[in-house]
């Protein structure tokens, strides 16, 4: 769109791969993680406002703010001084590789991964104590979901692809302004792992 560009809560970098070290190790700290998360839902944020969302004070998050910008997470939105200045995402996805032939990398993967999945799981636990608390066309949608799929590893890459492409037709609603009514902010979290292969064995009848 034409006019995107003078817009400070329109994203120009939609997804990153991290690729480094240093940034791994940026992320893996709950307090920005927060922060990430607290900008991606209001659109643009300063470290005042963030205070009040992620229990830190101003001057932690205006230091931590400093940090996502120094590697690329966030970015000044423009206008305002020192920590009244606001920040928003510069791309809305992020993804990484644990398993980096450089070791340095690969440690910092799996601590970030490791962190991710202790959060994801906390948060999925403590909301399904509280799905009775929201209304049943939310409670619907959140149920737990599980399915086997017998997939090559191509056709599984290709399934995750297809995945993350529906999910994408709501990133534009990074801008408050662009979502409708009676939007909420759900979370999906896809985890993949293979089932334990064992093997069938022939069991011979005994014959009396």
């Amino acid at each position: 769109m034409a006019g995107d560009a003078e817009r400070p809560d329109v994203l120009a970098v939609k997804e990153r791969k991290i690729a480094d070290a240093p940034s791994l190790r940026a992320l893996t700290h709950p307090t920005r993680l927060a922060l990430i998360e607290a900008i991606l839902l209001s659109g643009t944020l300063t470290a005042t406002q963030a205070s009040g969302l992620v229990g830190e004070s101003p001057t932690a998050c205006a230091y931590h703010l400093r940090m996502l910008g120094r590697h690329g997470f966030v970015e000044e939105a423009g206008g305002g001084r020192g920590r009244e200045r606001p920040w928003r995402l510069a791309q809305v996805g992020t993804s990484f590789d644990s398993g980096s032939d450089d070791p340095v990398i690969a440690l910092a993967g799996r601590a970030l991964s490791n962190m991710l999945t202790e959060h994801w799981i906390e948060r999925i636990r403590a909301f399904d104590l509280d799905r009775s608390r929201y209304p049943k066309s939310v409670a619907d949608v959140t149920r737990p979901y599980q399915s086997v799929a017998l997939a090559t590893p191509a056709e599984l890459a290709q399934l995750r692809e297809e995945i993350f492409a529906l999910m994408s037709r709501y990133v534009d609603r990074i801008d408050p302004a662009s979502r409708p009514p009676g939007v909420l902010p759900f979370e999906m979290v896809l985890f993949t792992h293979v089932l334990p292969v064992r093997e069938v064995r022939e069991v011979e009848e005994v014959k009396e």
